[in-house]
């Protein structure tokens, strides 16, 4: 407590040597005309784990304040992020008046929601933090604290704008709060602009082929009681258009190769390494499936640049199985269209759902595969999880190997119920420990 109060007393002298020099209050306001700048940089000195965050500025900065967070017609601005996995963030804008500033927090709060998501089921730790974060509006001010000890950061970024310490844990037992906690805010995600995908940087991209019209899609699950499962809205928030492979497939068969594109050639030619060193013909496709299935989770990573940049684009093929395959990195449909392939080559059954998590704020994309007339869910990308900090989980977990759609959906998965096989089968799940089935 006595570091703590000393680090605020080191904070509140700061923040009064600036205000002193600083700009005129806004008519109105109670506030001792700290800005934006000294207020983060406040937050970041006074909390531990944020002294290594970058400062944005110039375009870096506009850019993220407009395009990321949705913010308009802000008067100062400052924000420190580590950017790619690390969710760590510290946001403040001064704004015209309190209504201007309310209306900042609610995009804020949007924004902090929409980073919940991008980071739900492939780094846990980071959307925990994400989870705890705070969003803050105080007089013409708001802010987003991000970081692992939100709670002090607040005291911190409090003690510097209204000319106060926070009280010692003495004087909180005895004294009610000096402020009242501002209401919770509550609001849909607005739509975002899909934004195209970048120039490939690697090899030129191909246009896949266009698939067929579909006229009326067949119901497979006619007597399925949809009524208590979390209803599936496309958030049609990335492009999730699944690749065309049938030129890779139809050389593999005929080992014809002439006219492929030189990334259909670099995918052929990594498949044929993959499942020569996988695949023997005594195995059953259980084996080929779990084969194939740890070869990914394996050598591949998700790519972080995707969380980098607002339309959520990554590095060449991070959507199809070049990038798993060649560059080791994709995101979920690089790895469910990497295992479809080499399902596909493999001779397995198997198929590509696209549809959604985190109660479908989140595009997603996952497999099924057929064994013995009966299927099951396998999500390869969430057993390969990230761990935030730009760390990578080399571990091969089998969390959601096998199992049933029941499974799926407890696991905050949704999409088209009626119009996907429904997996109930259990003979051939398997979470990495005991025997293996047979």
């Amino acid at each position: 407590m006595r570091r703590r109060i000393a680090v605020l007393l080191t904070l509140l002298a700061l923040c009064l040597t600036l205000a002193a020099c600083g700009g005129q209050e806004p008519a109105g306001s109670t506030t001792v005309g700290v800005t934006a700048a000294e207020l983060a940089r406040a937050v970041v000195e006074g909390a531990g784990d944020l002294t290594d965050l970058p400062a944005l500025e110039g375009e870096a900065l506009d850019d993220h304040l407009s395009d990321l967070c949705g913010l308009e017609n802000w008067e100062e601005g400052a924000v420190y992020a580590a950017g790619g996995m690390d969710a760590r963030e510290i946001t403040v804008v001064r704004l015209s008046d309190p209504s201007a500033a309310q209306d900042a927090a609610e995009l804020l709060e949007d924004y902090r929601l929409g980073r919940q998501g991008d980071f739900f089921g492939y780094a846990p730790e980071e959307a925990d933090r994400l989870d705890r974060a705070l969003v803050l509006r105080r007089d013409s001010y708001a802010a987003l604290l991000v970081c692992d000890d939100p709670e002090g950061a607040q005291e911190c970024f409090d003690a510097c704008l209204e000319d106060r310490l926070p009280p010692t844990e003495e004087e909180e037992e005895s004294a009610a709060p000096t402020f009242e906690p501002e209401p919770e805010v509550t609001q849909t995600p607005p739509p975002e602009t899909e934004l195209p995908e970048p120039t490939p940087t690697l090899i030129p991209e191909p246009t896949p082929s266009a698939p067929p019209e579909e006229t009326e899609r067949p119901i497979l699950n006619p007597d399925l009681d949809v009524s208590g499962f979390v209803p599936f809205t496309d958030p049609d928030d990335a492009n999730m258009a699944l690749y065309d492979s049938s030129a890779v497939q139809a050389a593999w068969e005929t080992g014809e190769e002439d006219g492929l594109s030189d990334k259909d050639a670099a995918i052929l030619e990594k498949c044929r390494e993959v499942l020569g060193a996988l695949i023997t013909e005594d195995m059953t496709d259980f084996e080929k499936e779990l084969a194939v299935h740890d070869w990914i989770v394996e050598h591949g990573s998700y790519d972080q640049t995707v969380h980098s940049n607002p339309g959520h684009s990554g590095r060449t093929g991070y959507r199809d199985p070049y990038g798993i395959l060649v560059g080791g990195y994709g995101n979920c449909l690089g790895y469910s269209t990497t295992f479809q392939l080499l399902m596909d080559l493999s001779g397995v059954e198997c198929i590509t759902v696209v549809g959604a998590v985190f109660d479908s704020r989140e595009d997603h994309a996952w497999n099924m595969v057929k064994l013995d007339g009966e299927w099951y869910c396998v999500d390869v990308t969430w057993d390969d999880p990230t761990m935030g900090n730009g760390n990578t989980n080399s571990v091969v977990r089998h969390r959601y190997f096998n199992v049933t759609s029941q499974r799926l959906r407890e696991s905050d998965h949704q999409w088209d119920y009626l119009y996907v096989p429904e997996a109930t089968a259990t003979r051939y799940f398997w979470n990495g420990s005991g025997p293996k089935p047979e």
